[in-house]
């Protein structure tokens, strides 16, 4: 009899960490979920020096950052070998097709073995709406700063080049209504 408690206590205990784990698991996953555009990117004050950052093609043509000055644009930063960026660019792509020929939004791959490859992994994946700019990551880390730069993460920049929100991880691109949600927040930064 004895040993039947201790069993049933055994198998209680361990049933009662498997749930603890998997509620752990389940709570970590909901913080790893997509970000919405709205309120995630909500312009808050000005941060940082207006960033400057020379953008490569793979035709070997280049490009300052400081070209879209005069109106906020969006910078996401992503990478060929992120599992996170592949999950998110398709919706990303469908999101800049959506906001057809006036896309605020400059996707650039860091870190991912220059133009060439990046624009080899676009048309692998038939990505038509992403252009393939490339950057150096350790030039886009020193405006940075001390803040770890990582994979992918959107920063909305206001007209004068500073930076007025983050969205690190993946965003919800794909989510209801957030085109004009995304179109409201390039507004509000217009006025």
């Amino acid at each position: 009899m004895k040993q039947k408690q201790i069993d049933r206590r055994t198998l209680l205990s361990g049933g009662l960490s498997l749930a603890a784990a998997a509620s752990l698991r389940n709570s970590a996953r909901a913080e790893d979920r997509p970000k919405p555009i709205v309120p995630s990117l909500e312009p808050a004050a000005a941060r940082l020096t207006p960033l400057e950052l020379k953008l490569q093609r793979p035709e070997g043509g280049s490009r300052a950052l400081s070209a879209w000055r005069g109106t906020p644009f969006v910078l996401h930063v992503w990478a060929t070998w992120c599992a996170p960026c592949k999950r998110e660019l398709p919706q990303l792509d469908a999101f800049m097709k959506a906001l057809e020929d006036d896309s605020p939004i400059v996707p650039v791959a860091m870190a991912s073995h220059g133009p060439d490859a990046v624009a080899a992994f676009l048309k692998a994946q038939n990505l038509t709406h992403i252009d393939p700019w490339s950057a150096d990551a350790h030039e886009f880390q020193s405006w940075l700063g001390d803040k770890p730069l990582s994979f992918p993460s959107t920063y909305l920049i206001d007209a004068e080049g500073r930076l007025r929100a983050v969205i690190e991880g993946e965003t919800d691109w794909g989510a209801p209504e957030s085109v004009a949600q995304f179109r409201k927040v390039i507004a509000a930064l217009k006025k």
